[in-house]
């Protein structure tokens, strides 16, 4: 079809007939007479009557002329999507209707006259007129999304192309590959590996499960995986269809000219992905992003109840079962979808942030990608923030712009504040010597087997004096088990208010669940004190609380203590391995100073008895500013800080 066979059909269809004086006749003369070079390779009159142009426009013979683009694309969009000849035909009437000016003016001209736009399209694309109306209602250029009728305010039904098809011919694709991304969604690439997914535990499962889907051409496969926001969803998604080696599509997102999709577009930009790619040689898997966008405002009421549900419960459903093609859904909000979708669902993976060591090689894939270099300082964040994987790509375009050297850890270190709203948490220094704890047992060999196993049942109770390196000893621990580690102070978690201490309480243990992490209770005598000195009984509630949560948490726990005797003697059995830290020893005081200062220890360092390790960091740090002279005036120091603490600092002989 081409512009000037549409038009002529359409105006001998409506104008074929009609009295010379009537509305339509006029309008429809009103209408010709500057189109008359054009229509009728002729001038028109002042006054052209429509009987005459109508007679020779029924005596024309056919044109051939190249069709217009938008006719073009509406022929290979038909054939792309395995349209019948009727469907195909009137594809092209709705794109004419709305994409030619002669045909768009016609078109208003017969609606405004009375004429019905359903059965007059359906006539014109082949139908009989008994059955015009219900072939148009029923064809795949409605029901796929592509075209609708709309009632204007004046009470006249217009035909209105829809998102999809609006954005594909603004595009103006040429052909073939173009056509198919811009109708259903580009491709997507992978930008990171499953290798960068080794914490999710089901990646490669899922990964066999959509390649047998690919391969059986098995209805019905979707994939849900939901998460806190940042913790690489969609990343996942590209990683798992890229070890499939199936293309993947993004669905019904805004294009690059920033036209927003409603929920509606979205769904049927689905249907005719499902559709279009379906009858591929090479199938493809589908990713719907945020599928917050399928479910609206809906929110959960009681039993299988759902507020302010948006679209019909039973559409969904049947989509869900029979879709040709796998499909990939992320959310954050799992709560808010309907269990009847969870039930229709192949699988559903929750996501948490990835431990530290696929962190940092996330971040260094990142930063290669953006032509940064990562740094040390990106590291720390990523130890005490491990939702700074959400922001690593961000950062590290950051850096790249503004030139920064650290890799893009300034910029993440300002999100991820942001995103928690509050203070970041202090980062421990990297490395420490396990052989500098003065415990009564070796702890590279505990952590060693601890690490082995998982780590998943085991807790520790750390105790001793200030500076032991029992904060230092939890952050290695968390790193020798891959995981992040979740820092709870008394002061996070202790409130006036009844009850909101019982609730911080749990809400730290469901963050640990989470983000999959060793949960460190610093200042545990404040929180597990011995409930026979309570003053009241909220306090006793308190310390029950966090006993309840402490027996039937299946993640690494670590409590800090400096006073250990003031426990609840309930709390001790709860914790697998009980570590009491100490002054350091003659032997390790020794050890300290050469690591330290890189320098032979002075005589009289041995006398001294109270040296933790962290009185090596405080007078390490004083050097920065002050530098000593030699190392006798760093052993007049650490006598200082000896001495400081009160009570005998140097061992008594006789």
């Amino acid at each position: 079809m081409d512009e000037f066979s549409i038009i002529r059909s359409f105006a001998l269809r409506i104008g074929q007939g009609i009295p010379a004086k009537s509305a339509l006749a006029l309008a429809l003369a009103e209408w010709a007479a500057p189109n008359m070079p054009w229509l009728l390779d002729e001038v028109a009159q002042e006054t052209p009557d429509w009987a005459d142009i109508c007679a020779k426009l029924a005596a024309s013979e056919a044109r051939v002329s190249e069709p217009s683009h938008g006719l073009a694309t509406a022929k290979e969009l038909a054939d792309l999507l395995g349209f019948a000849a009727f469907d195909a035909r009137l594809l092209q009437l709705a794109i004419a209707a709305e994409r030619l000016p002669r045909v768009q003016a016609l078109v208003q001209i017969a609606a405004r006259h009375g004429h019905d736009m359903p059965v007059l399209l359906g006539e014109l694309a082949g139908a009989e007129s008994a059955t015009a109306e219900g072939a148009v209602r029923r064809s795949p250029v409605l029901r796929m999304g592509l075209a609708g009728f709309e009632l204007g305010r004046d009470g006249v039904l217009r035909l209105d192309l829809r998102w999809q098809l609006n954005r594909l011919l603004n595009r103006a694709p040429s052909a073939g590959e173009d056509l198919l991304s811009l109708l259903v969604g580009a491709r997507q690439e992978a930008r990171l590996t499953l290798e960068d997914f080794g914490h999710v535990a089901d990646a490669d499962m899922l990964r066999r499960l959509l390649a047998g889907a690919l391969a059986h051409r098995a209805g019905g496969i979707n994939i849900l995986i939901h998460g806190p926001p940042g913790t690489g969803k969609t990343e996942l998604a590209l990683a798992l269809a890229a070890a499939a080696q199936a293309p993947l599509h993004a669905i019904g997102e805004a294009d690059d000219d920033g036209e927003e999709p409603t929920r509606w577009d979205r769904v049927q930009a689905l249907q005719l992905a499902q559709r279009a790619l379906s009858g591929q040689t090479r199938p493809a898997i589908l990713l719907f992003d945020e599928m917050e966008d399928l479910i609206g405002d809906t929110q959960r009421s009681q039993g299988d109840w759902m507020h302010r549900r948006e679209g019909s419960k039973v559409f969904i459903n049947r989509m869900l079962e029979t879709n040709p093609l796998p499909v990939i859904w992320t959310t954050n909000a799992l709560g808010n979808v309907d269990d009847a979708i969870l039930r229709r669902m192949s699988f559903v993976l929750r996501m948490g942030h990835p431990p530290r060591s696929t962190a940092l090689r996330m971040a260094q894939n990142i930063a290669r990608d953006e032509g940064v270099t990562t740094s040390d300082a990106m590291a720390a964040l990523i130890d005490v923030a491990p939702e700074t994987t959400s922001v690593l790509r961000v950062s590290a375009r950051v850096a790249r712009l503004a030139g920064e050297r650290d890799g893009g850890a300034r910029a993440a270190g300002s999100l991820v504040q942001a995103l928690r709203g509050g203070p970041m948490p202090l980062a421990s220094e990297e490395m420490i010597d396990l052989d500098l704890f003065e415990t009564g047992r070796p702890l590279a060999p505990l952590l060693d087997a601890v690490a082995a196993g998982g780590g998943s049942d085991v807790s520790l109770l750390l105790s001793g004096p200030p500076g032991t390196g029992k904060t230092a000893l939890a952050h290695h621990f968390a790193r020798a088990l891959d995981r992040p580690l979740l820092v709870k102070r008394a002061s996070d978690l202790l409130s006036k208010w009844v009850g909101e201490t019982e609730k911080a309480i749990a809400e730290a243990f469901e963050e640990a669940r989470r983000s999959d992490g060793v949960l460190l209770f610093d200042e545990a005598d404040s929180l597990l004190f011995d409930r026979s000195q309570a003053r009241a009984s909220w306090e006793v509630g308190q310390v029950n609380e966090l006993l309840t949560w402490l027996d039937r948490h299946p993640l690494p726990v670590v409590a800090a203590t400096n006073h250990a005797d003031k426990l609840d003697p309930a709390s001790l059995r709860r914790f697998v391995f009980k570590l009491k830290l100490e002054p350091l020893g003659p032997e390790r005081v020794m050890r300290a100073f050469r690591q330290r200062f890189g320098m032979e220890p002075p005589e009289g360092l041995a006398a001294l008895r109270n040296l933790t390790p962290g009185d090596f960091a405080v007078v390490a740090r004083q050097l920065r500013h002050a530098p000593a002279r030699d190392a006798a005036d760093i052993l007049a120091r650490l006598r200082d800080e000896s001495e400081a603490k009160g009570g005998a600092s140097v061992r008594m002989g006789f």
